[in-house]
């Protein structure tokens, strides 16, 4: 399985079992996701995205992420320019809605 869907009382979470998630991935948990339900994607094993309709998702605010390697967080910083991508840093801040990392700004010299 490329991944584990787990439902809990108001959050659907989704344990992705992939180093790298693409188009076909993120489709394929895209067709997963509840209306009425928070979605949020447990990225402990992933170590790159290559896809722009994950990425759009992000932007608009439909999905969460929590457990982010470091590189992840800095490609996020990099790519998106006004920083509000909202992550967290385990399931329980997502659970509960806390400690979200938010507005990271990062310098390139």
């Amino acid at each position: 399985m490329r991944f584990f869907k787990t439902i809990y009382k108001n959050e659907i979470v989704f344990v992705i079992n992939e180093k790298i998630v693409d188009d076909s991935l993120a489709h394929e948990i895209i067709s997963e996701i509840s209306s009425n339900k928070r979605a949020g994607l447990d990225m402990s094993k992933v170590q790159n995205i290559n896809s722009p309709i994950l990425i759009e998702y992000l932007l608009n605010n439909k999905i969460k992420l929590f457990n982010l390697q470091s590189e992840l967080i800095a490609y996020f910083a990099l790519i998106l320019k006004d920083g509000f991508l909202k992550t967290y840093m385990n399931f329980s801040d997502f659970k509960d809605n806390k400690r979200e990392l938010i507005k990271r700004r990062f310098l390139i010299a």
